[in-house]
């Protein structure tokens, strides 16, 4: 990873988790989203348990135009995780970096229910505040 980060001036990490028989199907789309975005993405990963590590590196775009670029691919390989069963998160968890596609990952009544389990569990929110969603 050090290498990667020392490559590029810009970078953003995905971890997503998919079947260990779905990573070439993953890579393949990594590969395509690499041309349609003009973004080199490297990853690599523990593939003996299916979690990839997929670095956006923005070797030449702003600010600006990596995040948009980011966006998308962030996007699409969400999309392509669920599509081969696989999962938005690997052993990094959600966090503060996944939580603009929580709801749409795994749906409002998911979404709506895990609040609830942690409002239980957690009613003052001082346990990861705001961790993975807000309480509201």
């Amino acid at each position: 990873m050090l290498a990667i980060q020392n490559s590029t001036p810009m970078m953003d990490e995905v971890d997503i988790s998919v079947p260990i028989n779905k990573i070439p199907e993953v890579l393949t789309r990594i590969e395509e989203l690499e041309t349609e975005v003009k973004m080199r993405i490297p990853s690599f990963g523990h593939a003996g348990d299916g979690n990839l590590h997929i670095y956006l590196c923005s070797d030449k775009d702003s600010k600006d135009i990596f995040a948009q670029k980011s966006k998308k691919v962030i996007s699409e390989l969400y999309k392509k995780a669920k599509e081969v069963d696989g999962n938005m998160s690997g052993e990094h968890g959600i966090g503060y970096a996944r939580q603009a596609y929580f709801e749409d990952y795994y749906g409002q009544d998911y979404t709506n229910l895990l609040r609830e389990i942690k409002k239980v569990f957690d009613p003052n929110g001082i346990i990861n505040p705001d961790k993975i969603f807000p309480l509201k």
